[in-house]
């Protein structure tokens, strides 16, 4: 397949090699370094100079979605796919409906040198996406041009952008080829990983994020009971973010998302005695609770 690679680099200087020499050299690469001050730059300008088909590009404006943006707009194959600067590639499918604007794929993760695959249930709909957050980075491949013409990153989504893409993709019925026979890649959970820590160190961003979300289903083709839908599963993944919020011992943090809740939806008694049980519920530990709320849905 005609594809390029594009990775963006923030102070990954202790991760990029090894990340690099996982990906065949046959593979068109694009490395974008966004204001790195570790010597990840440095390191991966040797890199380049030793590696066919690459270049290194440098993003000013911070976040990874501008960085992908970059690297998109550089973009010459029919194909485009992103990966991350710390994670381990090991190959892509090697082939896939050539008329599909994405592909989706699961993926592999190490959590202690343990490798499992990703629960992977096929987000046919908006709605279980939004719960299930099945498609992210190292899971889709897009025909570069439809990715530009659906606008590319949203770079006000500082975290979970690679949710709100795969969101706004499903919202706005491209089409898509499921490869579901194995999963590829190893995405890797360290302390400074690229998934992050604690969801509550990020609570602001990924409140920004869920905006996004709901502007996007406002904004949708969706009709009827499909933008319901929608709304709903938004509204519940709220509720069992706020329990997660509780999980890292952060009620402030829940107490914001809650605030978030009653500052966009319409909340009538019954819809929140069923996101206070999925909230409770997930503060419990409970796990698989946005199966319950995709029941729910």
């Amino acid at each position: 397949m005609d594809i390029t690679i594009v990775i963006p680099i923030y102070n990954r200087k202790d991760y990029i090699r090894k990340t690099l020499e996982s990906i065949d050299e046959k593979y068109p690469l694009i490395l974008v370094d966004n204001g790195s001050t570790d010597g990840s730059f440095e390191l991966c300008s040797e890199i380049v100079s030793q590696r066919k088909h690459t270049i290194l590009v440098t993003e000013p404006k911070p976040g990874a979605a501008a960085a992908r943006n970059k690297g998109l707009a550089l973009c010459q194959t029919r194909w485009i796919y992103f990966f991350d600067s710390d994670d381990i590639f090991t190959g892509l499918p090697i082939s896939w409906n050539v008329d599909a604007d994405v592909v989706f794929f699961p993926t592999r993760i190490d959590v202690n040198g343990q490798l499992r695959t990703r629960d992977y249930q096929v987000p046919t709909a908006p709605h279980v996406h939004i719960l299930n957050s099945m498609l992210n980075t190292l899971g889709m491949i897009f025909c570069t041009d439809f990715l530009r013409s659906s606008g590319g990153w949203n770079e006000s989504c500082l975290v979970w952008d690679d949710w709100e893409l795969g969101l706004r993709v499903l919202l706005h019925h491209a089409k898509v080829d499921y490869i579901t026979k194995q999963p590829y890649h190893v995405i890797s959970l360290h302390s400074d990983s690229i998934t992050g820590d604690s969801l509550s160190s990020r609570v602001d961003k990924i409140i920004g994020t869920l905006g996004v979300a709901f502007d996007d289903i406002v904004n949708s083709p969706l009709e009827g009971k499909e933008k319901q839908k929608a709304f709903a599963a938004l509204f519940y993944r709220c509720y069992i973010l706020s329990g997660k919020m509780l999980v890292d011992g952060n009620a402030d943090c829940s107490s914001k998302v809650d605030e978030f809740i009653y500052d966009r939806f319409r909340v009538n008694r019954q819809s929140h005695m069923m996101g206070q049980m999925l909230r409770w519920a997930t503060a419990k530990g409970v796990r698989g609770v946005w199966r319950i709320a995709l029941r729910i849905v």
